[in-house]
């Protein structure tokens, strides 16, 4: 696993450098006379801030400029973002959620889940979703009516690119596995994938 903290600090040209290695899973050095290819296949982890002060966010103190917002925002090339499977905007949390309430999940209940997914996975020659390509990924997120007509008003519109696509059936399938549901994927499975693939309006991204 690679984890970037504060994703939008770095240059543009090293983030865009990551988009081949996450598309193929190699990287490849090549100079004059050789071309050397290494194994690369990586889960990237990305965090940053809303702006670069940190406070772009509700109760919205920020204090940058509109000219420091587009800046920071220009370092995420649309193509970059395209290949999260997960994009998520996280907020401040309430002052209650802070000093107490109710508690969560357990990690172990979690995990079991996760595991017995995995193990749905196993069934498709993969070890997770992610790899699902080709004829294996069209048959395991077939579509409903419903799951088809959505994400064909989302093409049209211009929302998800060819490669959007693939990563949303593949969110969806995860999610049905991870519901204990079989067969085509729903609507309810395609809103659930798209909500965890937020577009990030607080940025300025240029592809």
């Amino acid at each position: 696993m690679l984890f970037l903290d504060e994703l939008a600090e770095f240059a543009r040209p090293v983030l865009d450098a990551l988009r081949q290695p996450l598309e193929e899973g190699v990287v490849r050095v090549c100079r004059a006379r050789a071309a050397v290819c290494y194994p690369a296949r990586f889960l990237l982890v990305a965090a940053m801030n809303p702006c670069p002060c940190g406070e772009g966010g509700p109760p919205g103190a920020c204090r940058c400029s509109e000219a420091a917002r587009l800046r920071y925002g220009r370092r995420l090339s649309g193509p970059l973002l395209d290949r999260f499977d997960l994009r998520l905007d996280v907020a401040r949390p309430d002052a209650l959620q802070l000093l107490g309430g109710p508690p969560g999940e357990s990690s172990a209940a979690v995990a079991a889940r996760v595991a017995a997914a995995r193990a749905v996975a196993a069934t498709r020659g993969v070890t997770c979703n992610a790899q699902l390509s080709g004829w294996a990924l069209e048959e395991a997120t077939a579509l409903d009516h419903d799951a088809a007509a959505l994400l064909e008003s989302g093409l049209r519109a211009g929302t998800h690119s060819a490669r959007g696509l693939q990563r949303i059936r593949r969110v969806a399938r995860t999610l049905a596995d991870l519901a204990g549901r079989d067969g085509p994927l729903g609507e309810a499975d395609i809103c659930l994938a798209l909500q965890l693939r937020a577009e990030p309006h607080h940025l300025a991204v240029v592809s």
